[in-house]
């Protein structure tokens, strides 16, 4: 692990359960980071170092994925996980926090704002959709098993990589490799992640919040980061979401897809740096 990044002792869901933190930076203002489906908190370890200096990063691995534990009873959805980050808002008693959410992790970022109002200042959801179709679906839960049946090498699994999501960074890429696997009883490298978490999706289908409604209620600063190759988010929805926001903001970065920050990093840190710093995108 980079010195510079802190182990935090096990924060606690609203539940009791306990769920991975890492963090960086000492400054007053809270940034919080929420990975996508079947990922880690590793994927915002190029970011976090390169925020305005008044941030402090709490970089959250969801429970069930990353360096956090599995739930015995498979507790696995969008509103569990937004519970789990309001109740680390609550329990750090964390004011002027700016929460950053790829995919799934801005699908509960848009929760925890719209019941948070006076606490969330600043928004960025990366590649969100309101609906994914059934096509993104097979092919993200046919790559998640792919990662969790395991490899026979870490440069096995930097091929797979580099085949999958060519568009990934070389920087990246080292991050993710070093951190996203853990090594079986067998001798294989395997995802770091309870295959079960798949049951988020079918619980979304139940989900009671409107995501429409949940955007009506969002007051804060909010700032929509699209990859231009993204199969998963088009320009038109997009500029659906930005008008759905009281303050709402969108950019586009150009070398990348679905997973923005991963395939473009430094254009990434360069649009949300100007957002967070007050400047238009």
């Amino acid at each position: 692990m980079n010195e510079q990044f802190l182990p935090h002792a096990p924060a606690l869901g609203a539940d009791r359960f306990p769920f991975h933190v890492e963090e960086y930076g000492g400054g007053d203002a809270i940034c919080i980071l929420l990975h996508g489906f079947g990922e880690g908190g590793y994927v915002w370890r190029d970011l976090a170092p390169r925020l305005p200096k008044k941030y402090r990063s709490i970089i959250v691995d969801f429970r069930g994925h990353g360096n956090s534990r599995e739930d015995p009873t498979a507790n696995y959805s969008v509103e569990t996980y937004s519970g789990d980050v309001r109740n680390l808002i609550n329990s750090g008693n964390y004011n002027n926090v700016t929460i950053i959410g790829h995919s799934l992790g801005a699908g509960v970022a848009i929760r925890v704002a719209a019941a948070a109002p006076h606490t969330v200042s600043n928004l960025i959801l990366v590649d969100w959709p309101l609906s994914t179709t059934w096509t993104a679906h097979d092919n993200i839960f046919s790559q998640f098993h792919e990662q969790c049946d395991g490899y026979n090498s870490l440069a096995e699994y930097a091929a797979w990589i580099l085949d999958r999501r060519p568009l990934t960074h070389p920087r990246m890429l080292r991050h993710i490799v070093g951190n996203a696997l853990r090594e079986t009883a067998g001798g294989k490298f395997a995802l770091k992640a309870d295959r079960r978490v798949t049951e988020i999706f079918g619980k979304i289908s139940t989900d009671t919040n409107n995501p429409q409604d949940l955007l009506h209620r969002i007051s804060c600063r909010t700032l929509l980061v699209r990859g231009k190759g993204s199969a998963i988010l088009s320009k038109k929805e997009a500029l659906s979401i930005v008008e759905m926001l009281k303050d709402g903001h969108l950019c586009e970065i150009s070398g990348a897809g679905h997973a923005v920050m991963v395939d473009d990093p430094d254009q990434f840190a360069d649009a949300v740096n100007q957002f967070l710093l007050g400047s238009r995108t």
